[in-house]
């Protein structure tokens, strides 16, 4: 099989760290050498490292702050990814965007990757908003995923909201696998669905349990993939 050049942005978070790890030559960027609100630099980077695949997954991901700092979500998220479509473009180069599956709302779980979207937090929208672009770019590969870094962040879980969600170190490898594939179109990445305890307890013993009723704020209540 032949190697394939993979020129990454996001390469300094959670799953761009654990993909460079897995495939050290993966040519990463910081966000100062490669800033995606620049087209130049976009297209400079692309001219100088000459990859075969664009893996774009740099994004504003953090959902309380995305509903306050809107303008700098929609920046990042919608035209970050604008600019990395012409950039790519111009070199006809395969792109592959590392979507979320927080694009669905929740109501039916099991999802397939025909099945409607419907986002309801301001980050999902943006993801939502950025993956339909891409989907308009012929050359692309959109990958719907999500998952935790190497321990569960919170002291409670939920035991009645499921997902296909896992821990990076899990995700990063069926990613890297995606990504090498050739596919093209959309393909959902995680692992079987379970309850955000189960997952909670694999890695956090003392995790306490918790009901999505108990909370003051709307969360998707499954937004599994179908197995």
């Amino acid at each position: 099989m032949v190697l394939k050049r993979i020129l990454l942005t996001g390469g300094g978070g959670t799953l761009g760290t654990e993909l460079r790890k897995i495939k050290p030559e993966i040519i990463a960027p910081s966000s100062m050498e490669c800033d995606i609100l620049s087209l130049e630099q976009l297209t400079r980077a692309i001219e100088n490292t000459s990859p075969d695949i664009f893996v774009h997954a740099a994004a504003f991901t953090n959902v309380t702050r995305a509903q306050e700092n809107s303008s700098n979500c929609i920046d990042i998220n919608v035209q970050g990814t604008i600019n990395v479509i012409e950039a790519c473009r111009q070199k006809n180069l395969k792109l592959v965007f590392i979507s979320t599956n927080y694009v669905f709302d929740g109501e039916k779980g099991r999802y397939k990757v025909s099945d409607p979207i419907n986002p309801l937090s301001y980050y999902a929208k943006t993801k939502a908003a950025a993956e339909l672009i891409v989907r308009t770019y012929p050359n692309h590969l959109v990958i719907r995923t999500s998952f935790f870094k190497y321990d569960f962040p919170y002291e409670k879980a939920a035991i009645d909201q499921w997902t296909s969600k896992d821990y990076v170190d899990i995700i990063a490898p069926k990613i890297l696998q995606a990504i090498e594939s050739g596919e093209s179109g959309i393909v959902h990445v995680g692992s079987p669905r379970r309850t955000i305890y189960e997952i909670a307890k694999q890695r956090k013993k003392s995790v306490k349990k918790i009901s999505l009723n108990d909370l003051n704020f709307p969360i998707p209540r499954d937004i599994s993939f179908y197995e």
